[in-house]
């Protein structure tokens, strides 16, 4: 069966889809089905590799990028413990990412939920990881509840 690869809405990738949809599948084959990041960049280590442009290979540059990676790691995974009532704490997302004059950037959430225009933001952001996971898990019948209820309160 030929499959038909495509990169997800707003992926920014400069090898075309296909190819690397093929190569990742030629990867995991020759790895027995197993699908491993370090596999990849070990096959793309090559000049002429399929996803050889779809990585940074100067060490200085990369290095730099991994930290950036790193910082975005906390402060995406970063909780703060709100205590709506002192026997009922409840672990929030410290920051959210969002948009201000064309430049993104991380801001509380406690000040994303105090300004109109930041929480429109927060609330499509949500909306759209929810749509996500709906695409993602669409062939589960068993959320077919779920997803009605979904719809639903969209439709509400």
């Amino acid at each position: 069966m030929n499959m038909v690869y495509q990169w997800k809405d707003a992926t920014h990738a400069i090898v075309d889809a296909q190819i690397a949809g093929e190569e990742l599948e030629r990867i995991r084959v020759r790895q027995n089905g197993r699908l491993d990041a370090k596999d990849v960049v070990d096959a793309s280590r090559p000049a002429d590799a399929p996803l050889h442009e779809a990585f940074e290979w100067d060490d200085e540059t990369a290095a730099e990028a991994y930290r950036l990676d790193q910082a975005r790691y906390l402060i995406r995974h970063i909780d703060v413990v709100v205590e709506k009532t002192a026997a009922d704490p409840v672990a929030v997302r410290a920051f959210v990412s969002v948009k201000r004059d064309e430049d993104r950037s991380y801001t509380s959430v406690q000040h994303a939920m105090s300004d109109v225009d930041l929480r429109a933001q927060v609330v499509a952001a949500a909306l759209a990881e929810l749509d996500a996971w709906r695409k993602r898990h669409a062939e589960l019948v068993e959320l077919a509840r779920i997803f009605a209820c979904i719809d639903q309160a969209r439709d509400a």
